[in-house]
C-alpha cells in the first residue's frame, strides 16, 4: 500500500506523525480495494485503535466513505475531497522533505569540513536508515571517507557497497568518528556505543 509515494522520497524523521499517517491512510485508501482495518494498521504499522480514529476523523471530514461487503471486508472510498486533500498533502509532504534534505546535507557539510580540520576523516555511521543515506551523499567531493556501517537491527544487510555490522565492530580502532545517523533512541544509541569502549569524543551528531 502508498507505495506510489513511498517510491519517489522516504520519511524525513521531522515529519509529523499525525500528518504523516493520514496521507499514507489517504494513499491506501485511493487504492479502492476491499480491506480490513487490521490489514491497515498492519501497513501503515500503527494500531488498530489509531487506525478506527483516523478512518472516523476522515468521514467526518468528508474525504472518505465506508461500504461493507461480505465477508466481513469494507471498501473505503476516496471522495472528492478527499482526493483534493491527498494532494494538498502530498504537495506539502514533497516541500517538507525536501527542505529536510537540504537543511540535513548543509550540516553534514559543515560538519564534514571541520572533521577535515580536525584530520579526523575517517568515519562509521551508527544506524543504517535515511539519515545514512544523507550522510553518505554528503561525502562526495570531500575528503572524509566512510569507512563502515553499524545497526545492530540491520546486522547482514546492504548498505551501499558495504554490509551492516554489529556493535561489535566499534571495538577495531581504524576509525576517527562515530556518527550517529539513527534517526531516534539518540540516548540508547550513545549507551551502546559507550558499552563498546568508545569515548564521548569520538561521536557525533549533526542534527
Amino acid at each position: 500500500m502508498y507505495a506510489t509515494l513511498r517510491s519517489y522520497i522516504r520519511d524525513p524523521p521531522a515529519m509529523e506523525y499525525q500528518f504523516l499517517k493520514t496521507l499514507q491512510l489517504l494513499e491506501a485508501i485511493a487504492e479502492d480495494k476491499p480491506t480490513s482495518q487490521r490489514e491497515l494498521a498492519e501497513s501503515l504499522q500503527i494500531s488498530l485503535g489509531l487506525v478506527n480514529s483516523f478512518i472516523k476523523r476522515l468521514v467526518k471530514k468528508g474525504y472518505c466513505k465506508v461500504t461493507t461487503i461480505p465477508k466481513n471486508r469494507a471498501r473505503y472510498i476516496l471522495t472528492p475531497s478527499g482526493a483534493l486533500e491527498k494532494t494538498r498533502l502530498t504537495y506539502e509532504y514533497i516541500t517538507t522533505s525536501y527542505q529536510y534534505f537540504k537543511t540535513a546535507k548543509e550540516r553534514l557539510k559543515r560538519l564534514y569540513a571541520d572533521l577535515e580540520k580536525e584530520n579526523a576523516t575517517r568515519i562509521v555511521f551508527y544506524g543504517a536508515g535515511e539519515l545514512a543515506d544523507i550522510a553518505l551523499l554528503s561525502m562526495t567531493g570531500l575528503a572524509v571517507r566512510l569507512v563502515d556501517v553499524v545497526d545492530p537491527q540491520k546486522t547482514g544487510q546492504r548498505f551501499g557497497h558495504t554490509v551492516v555490522k554489529g556493535g561489535s565492530r566499534l571495538k577495531k580502532s581504524d576509525f576517527d568518528v562515530v556518527l550517529v545517523t539513527a534517526s531516534e533512541n539518540h540516548a540508547a544509541v550513545i549507551q551502546a556505543i559507550k558499552e563498546t569502549g568508545i569515548s564521548v569524543e569520538k561521536i557525533r551528531f549533526f542534527n
